[in-house]
Order: C-alpha cells, then sequence, then structure tokens
C-alpha cells in the first residue's frame, strides 16, 4: 500500500495539474474533435435513451 501525507497533497496536485495544463496546450483540434466525439459515443453506448 502507498502511503501519502497530508503535506504531499498539495504538491502532488500541483504536478498533476501542471503536468495537465501542458499536455492540453498541446493538443490540436484534431485531437480535441476526436476525444469529444470518443466521449459522445461511450455516453450513447452506456445510456442510449439519456439523449432521446
Amino acid at each position: 500500500m502507498i502511503g501519502i501525507e497530508l503535506s504531499e497533497i498539495v504538491e502532488l496536485g500541483t504536478s498533476v495539474a501542471t503536468h495537465g495544463a501542458l499536455r492540453a496546450a498541446s493538443v490540436d483540434i484534431d485531437d480535441l474533435f476526436e476525444l469529444v466525439v470518443g466521449i459522445a459515443i461511450l455516453i450513447y453506448e452506456i445510456a442510449p435513451d439519456f439523449a432521446g
């Protein structure tokens, strides 16, 4: 089991947020479109009656 001290949580969150922001900045519009379409397909497959 991995132990994380309370004082390390802020550093971990900052590191993850920074990495996510840098990754998001490097995503081009085609990748974003594919991501949105993929999420829409996933939602439709999970709950087909949700949209209609």
